[in-house]
C-alpha cells in the first residue's frame, strides 16, 4: 500500500506540470537561460525544468532546479509559488524516501497557505501530509489530515478532488487495519472513479481491494483484483513504478496458490522492469516476491540468497535515514552555540552604548547636576549587576544544555555504526531460524519414513543452526546493551570494565558510522591491547564518550588528509592500551595533518574547534578533560604538524587492600 502514495503524489496536482512536457529538459533550460525578466513566469519555467528532469530521472538535478525556483518565488514573495515549489519539494524527497524532510518542508508549507488564507493550497497539504505520515507509519496523523483534506475537499465542490480525498483516507484506514471504516470509502470512491472514467483511480482502488482479499487469504479473489489493476496499468503506464509492484503482488499471490511456473513469471518480470528502470523501491518488492516464490517451492539456497540482497537494500535506505538524523543533531547544536555567541556579543555592544550615554549626561549636566548624576549612576550600577547576574544565570543554563546536546550529537554519530553492526547478527538469527523451520519438517518426513540416519544429519544440522543463533543473538544482545550504556546519563558509580573492549567496540562502531555518511572513506585500524590490564573501575558511559571523542576526531584528522591525494599517503589510525605500575595508559594516535603549535594549547577549551562550520562543536575535548579529570586522571597530546597526533588518556588504578 505504501508504494502506491508516492504515484499519487507524482499524479495528483502536479502530476500534469511535469509529466506533460515532452520538450527535453535541455531544451528548456536553454529557453531558461535566454529569460532577462525574474517574474513568476520565470519561476513556473525553473519549476517545469525541474518536472522534466525528474521525469528523466534525475532527481538530483531536478532537486537543484526546484529548491531555485522557491527561493527566486520568496524572493518576489510570491507565496502560491514558493508553496507550489514546497509541494514539488516534498515529491522528490519522498521519491528518495526520506519520508521525515518531505513531512517538515510541507508543514511549512501549510503554515503559509494557512496565513495567505488559501483554501485550496490548504487542502493540497494536508493530502501531502496525509501521504507522508503513512509512509512514515503514523497512522494516527495521517488519519487526521486525511480527514482534513476530505473536509476541504468537499467544500471546494470539486469532484477530482474529493476523489483523492476518499481514496487517500481509505488507505489510512487499510494501512492502519481498519478494514470496516476503508470498505465504504472505497465503495463510494469506486463510483465516483467510474463515473469520472478516471483509469489510475481504479487501478488504485483495485489493488486496495487485493489487499484486503489477501488479508482475509482469499488469494482467488486478491488475484482478480490484481489483473484488472495491472490491465489498467498498461493502459495509463508506469507511472511511479506501478506496474513492476502490480507484477510483485502477482507473483506472491500465485506463491500463495501454488502456481510455480506463473509465480516465477511474474516475479522475473518485475525484477528485470525494475532493474531497467533503476527504481529503487520496486527492486526491493521484485527481490521479496523471489525470495517468497523460491521458500515456497523448496529452493531453499536460492531464497537465502535473495533474501539476504532484500535485507542489504534495507539496510541501506535505514543508513540514509539514521545518517540524515545525525546531521540534523549536529545542525541544531551549531545553531544553539550561535544563538549564545550572538547573545553575549550583544550584551557587550548593550553595555558599551549605555556607558557611552552615561557619558553624555555627565558631560551635558556638569557640576550642577553632579550629585543628581553620581545618585543616577549608583542606580544603574545595581541595574547592570542585577542583568549580569541574569545573564550569567543564562549563560550556565545555556551550557548545560549544549554539553547535553554534545551528548547526543555523539550518540547520534554512533548510531550508523550500530545499525550496520547488529544487523550483521540479526541477519544470521532470522536466516538459520528459517532453515530450521523447514528441516524440522523435513526431518519429521524422514522419521514417518523410518529413515534414523537422516534423522539424525538434519538433527546434527539443526543443532548446528541452533548453536549460530544462540551465539549472534548474544552479539546483537551486548550491541544493544552497549548502546543503551552509552545513551543513558551517568549514574557517577565506577564500575570493574574492560578498557580493551570498550575501546575496541568505539573502534569499530565509529569507523562503521563514518563509512556510513561517506562510502569512500576508507583507513586502516592497527590494535595493540595490552591484555594484562584486566578490568578497571571507571564510569564506563563517561570513559566511553571521551574515547569516541578521540576516535572520531582522528578519524576526521585521516579523512581530511587523504582528500590532499598525497602520493603513497595510507590513513591509519592506532588504538593502544598498557599496564604502567599503577596506571592505565589508553592512546588514540593518527597520521592526519597535526595540530599546529599556535593552537596547541587552546584545544581543550570550551567552544574552541579547528573544523569548519557545521562540523565541529567547540565542547569534545573541553568535556573529554573534564571527564578524565573527574576519574583522577591526566590527557596528553603529542602532535607534530604534517605527521599526525596522539592522544593519552591516563587513569591510575586503585591501591592494593592490605591484610
Amino acid at each position: 500500500m505504501k508504494r502506491l502514495i508516492i504515484s499519487f503524489i507524482i499524479f495528483f496536482f502536479l502530476g500534469t506540470t511535469g509529466f506533460a512536457q515532452k520538450i527535453k529538459s535541455d531544451s528548456l533550460i536553454t529557453i531558461l537561460q535566454q529569460q532577462k525578466t525574474r517574474d513568476t513566469n520565470y519561476v513556473n519555467l525553473i519549476f517545469s525544468v525541474g518536472d522534466n528532469l525528474f521525469n528523466e530521472n534525475n532527481v538530483e538535478q531536478a532537486k537543484q532546479f526546484t529548491n531555485q525556483g522557491i527561493t527566486f518565488a520568496k524572493t518576489l514573495r510570491w507565496e502560491v509559488g514558493h508553496i507550489n515549489g514546497l509541494f514539488k519539494l516534498d515529491r522528490l524527497l519522498s521519491y528518495e524516501t526520506k519520508y521525515d524532510s518531505a513531512a517538515a518542508t510541507t508543514l511549512y508549507a501549510l503554515d503559509i497557505a494557512e496565513r495567505v488564507q488559501n483554501k485550496n493550497l490548504i487542502a493540497i497539504a494536508h493530502w501531502y501530509l496525509s501521504g507522508d505520515y503513512r509512509l512514515l507509519g503514523n497512522y494516527d496523523r495521517a488519519e487526521n489530515h486525511a480527514v482534513k483534506f476530505l473536509n476541504a475537499s468537499n467544500d471546494l465542490k470539486d469532484s477530482s478532488i474529493i476523489l483523492s480525498a476518499l481514496i487517500n483516507l481509505a488507505g489510512v484506514y487499510l494501512d492502519g487495519n481498519k478494514t470496516d471504516l476503508a470498505k465504504p470509502i472505497m465503495n463510494k470512491a469506486l463510483q465516483f472513479s467510474i463515473a469520472q472514467r478516471n483509469n489510475r483511480a481504479q487501478a488504485r482502488l483495485l489493488d486496495g481491494y487485493a489487499d484486503i482479499q489477501t488479508k482475509d487469504k482469499n488469494y482467488a479473489s486478491a488475484l482478480e483484483y490484481r489483473m484488472q489493476s495491472l490491465t489498467l496499468g498498461k493502459i495509463i503506464g508506469n507511472y511511479g513504478g506501478w506496474i513492476p509492484y502490480t507484477l510483485s503482488r502477482i507473483s506472491i499471490t500465485y506463491s500463495a496458490l501454488k502456481n510455480k511456473d506463473s509465480a516465477a513469471h511474474y516475479a522475473n518480470a518485475a525484477l528485470q522492469m525494475a532493474k531497467q528502470q533503476k527504481l529503487k523501491k520496486e527492486l526491493m518488492d521484485a527481490y521479496e516476491a523471489m525470495f517468497i516464490y523460491h521458500n515456497t517451492f523448496g529452493d531453499y539456497k536460492q531464497a537465502l540468497e535473495y533474501r539476504l540482497i532484500y535485507d542489504s537494500l534495507f539496510n541501506k535506505m535505514a543508513e540514509i535515514n539514521l545518517s540524515q538524523n545525525s546531521e540534523r543533531t549536529r545542525m541544531k547544536l551549531e545553531q544553539e552555540k550561535k544563538d549564545l555567541l550572538a547573545q553575549r556579543e550583544q550584551e557587550v555592544k548593550d553595555a558599551a552604548a549605555r556607558k557611552s550615554r552615561n557619558l553624555q549626561y555627565g558631560i551635558i549636566g556638569g557640576f550642577i547636576l553632579l550629585a543628581a548624576f553620581l545618585f543616577w549612576n549608583n542606580r544603574q550600577k545595581q541595574k547592570a549587576k542585577t542583568k549580569i547576574e541574569e545573564a550569567y544565570g543564562q549563560l550556565k543554563s545555556t551550557q548545560a544544555q549544549l554539553i547535553q546536546s554534545e551528548k547526543m550529537a555523539s550518540l547520534g554519530e554512533l548510531t550508523a555504526g550500530i545499525a550496520h553492526e547488529i544487523q550483521n547478527p540479526l541477519n544470521f538469527v532470522n536466516n538459520f531460524s528459517e532453515v530450521n523451520r523447514e528441516l524440522i519438517t523435513e526431518l519429521v518426513d524422514e522419521a514417518d519414513k523410518g529413515n534414523t540416519e537422516e534423522v539424525k544429519a538434519i538433527a546434527n544440522d539443526i543443532k548446528e543452526n541452533s548453536e549460530k543463533i544462540n551465539h549472534h543473538g548474544k552479539r546483537a544482545d551486548a550491541i544493544v546493551k552497549g548502546m543503551l550504556q552509552h545513551s543513558q546519563s551517568s549514574s557517577g558509580v565506577k564500575e570493574p570494565t574492560d578498557i580493551n573492549k570498550l575501546a575496541d567496540e568505539y573502534l569499530r562502531l565509529a569507523y562503521h558510522g563514518l563509512r556510513a555518511k561517506d562510502k569512500s572513506f576508507n583507513a586502516t585500524l592497527k590494535t595493540d591491547y595490552d591484555e594484562m590490564i584486566g578490568k578497571i573501575n571507571i564510569i564506563p558511559q563517561d570513559i566511553g564518550r571521551v574515547i569516541l571523542n578521540l576516535i572520531t576526531n582522528a578519524f576526521y584528522a585521516v579523512n581530511e588528509k587523504s582528500k590532499q591525494n598525497i602520493t603513497g599517503y595510507e590513513p591509519t589510525v592506532s588504538v593502544n592500551t598498557k599496564r604502567l605500575n599503577d596506571k592505565v595508559q589508553i592512546s588514540v594516535s593518527d597520521n592526519g595533518n597535526g595540530i599546529p603549535e599556535s593552537i596547541k594549547e587552546k584545544i581543550f577549551q570550551p567552544f574552541f574547534t579547528t573544523k569548519p562550520t557545521g562540523q565541529g562543536t567547540g565542547l569534545g575535548l573541553s568535556l573529554a578533560y573534564d571527564i578524565v579529570k573527574a576519574h583522577g586522571g591526566e590527557l596528553k597530546v603529542k602532535t607534530r604538524e604534517d605527521e599526525g597526533s596522539s592522544f593519552t588518556i591516563v587513569l591510575p588504578l586503585p591501591e592494593p587492600k592490605k591484610d
